[in-house]
């Protein structure tokens, strides 16, 4: 199998990736209707003295981060089996490096820094098929 330690460190990214989805998930069901989000919104509100935002709306606005963090996840989570699929693939070497680098740099870009252990796996991955498919045509 000739990729193989780069689809595992892929994969390994893609459940990082994962975790933040779900985590996601779980942090947007549980912030809309707790008592304890709306007391901690109103805590926050007073230390910070904001006047121009009811309780209600940041709450709002705090799903609405975990949506989109949940959404920009599973993309990652996508994009990361496409690189899976084109290192499979003998030809795909190189165009699956540049994947996962790019998918490094705007995965944690994206995910407000909280993706960042994601994208520095799948970051190495993508500079180890870079490399491997360099030496490689050198020797060919």
């Amino acid at each position: 199998m000739k990729h193989q330690a780069e689809t595992v460190l892929t994969a390994i990214g893609i459940l990082l990736f994962g975790v933040l989805f779900a985590g996601s998930i779980l942090l947007y069901g549980n912030v809309e209707g707790s008592p304890k989000t709306l007391e901690l919104v109103q805590s926050f509100m007073e230390d910070e003295n904001i006047v121009e935002f009811s309780e209600q709306q940041i709450i709002t606005y705090i799903g609405y981060l975990f949506i989109y963090l949940a959404v920009i996840s599973f993309t990652w989570i996508i994009l990361g089996s496409a690189a899976i699929y084109l290192l499979k693939k003998e030809t795909r070497g190189k165009s699956a490096g540049v994947l996962l680098i790019g998918i490094a740099i705007l995965g944690t870009l994206s995910t407000i820094g909280l993706g960042i252990f994601g994208g520095m796996i799948y970051l190495i991955a993508g500079i180890m098929v870079i490399t491997r498919s360099a030496s490689a045509s050198k020797h060919t």
